[in-house]
């Protein structure tokens, strides 16, 4: 279903079913470092969601989530794994209702990494999921700092044979910060909204730097829809 850069002749394909998942096209798990950039009106939130319910193995241990402007309670996976909640709170309470959620200054770069580093160690589960890098990238004025952090934590990830699944919305940020990003990862999923004669539908294409195989913009499943359209 996706093409790739050799001209091989086009292979026909069997039609896609209405709501089946673009997920599995890419097999997630497969690859150790995993960013999905959304732009426009496609909810980071609604993403992580997807992801979590549709794009993962479900007899897999839970992710280890590493969250940043997705708050823990909305992400609603029904499961009791470690959190990390990367985002500033009112006040000087670091405090959160639920045990299993460890709040963490997103300027905290040192204390970001021995969190993942640490859970990584202790947690059977192979995956990490999290939105966390929006907040930090909007609290850190250092493109160097960023970029050493960033290095660190995708070595970690590879070094330790874990796959992480990273979602960042790129307009909010510098694009050269989105690209430095990008250019880390094993597999890019881009997402946008589109007008589809009058209705907004959410599109996807892929960047597959580990097969060399990249698709054209193409409808993703209606799992997925725009913010005006989830409210």
């Amino acid at each position: 279903m996706a093409t790739r850069r050799e001209n091989h002749p086009q292979e026909e394909k069997a039609p896609r079913r209405e709501n089946e998942s673009d997920w599995h096209d890419s097999q997630l798990e497969r690859h150790r470092l995993v960013i999905a950039c959304v732009r426009g009106n496609v909810s980071v939130r609604e993403t992580l969601r997807t992801i979590l319910q549709d794009a993962l193995p479900s007899d897999s241990p839970p992710p280890l989530l590493v969250l940043g402007p997705t708050a823990p309670e909305e992400i609603c996976n029904g499961q009791s794994n470690r959190i990390g909640w990367v985002t500033f709170v009112g006040g000087s309470s670091m405090a959160h209702p639920s045990s299993h959620v460890e709040i963490i200054s997103p300027d905290n770069l040192l204390e970001v990494n021995l969190f993942i580093e640490k859970c990584v160690q202790e947690n059977e589960s192979k995956v990490i999921v999290g939105d966390f890098l929006d907040n930090v990238i909007r609290s850190i004025n250092s493109p160097e700092s960023f970029y050493s952090f960033f290095c660190q934590l995708a070595s970690r990830v590879k070094l330790k044979k874990r796959t992480a699944i990273l979602v960042i919305k790129e307009d909010i940020h510098d694009r050269s910060v989105v690209e430095t990003v990008k250019r880390f990862a094993d597999l890019v999923l881009e997402f946008r909204d589109q007008d589809n004669n009058g209705a907004l539908k959410v599109e996807m294409r892929t960047l597959n730097f580990a097969d060399n195989i990249y698709t054209a913009w193409r409808p993703f499943s209606d799992w997925l829809q725009p913010l005006s359209m989830t409210g």
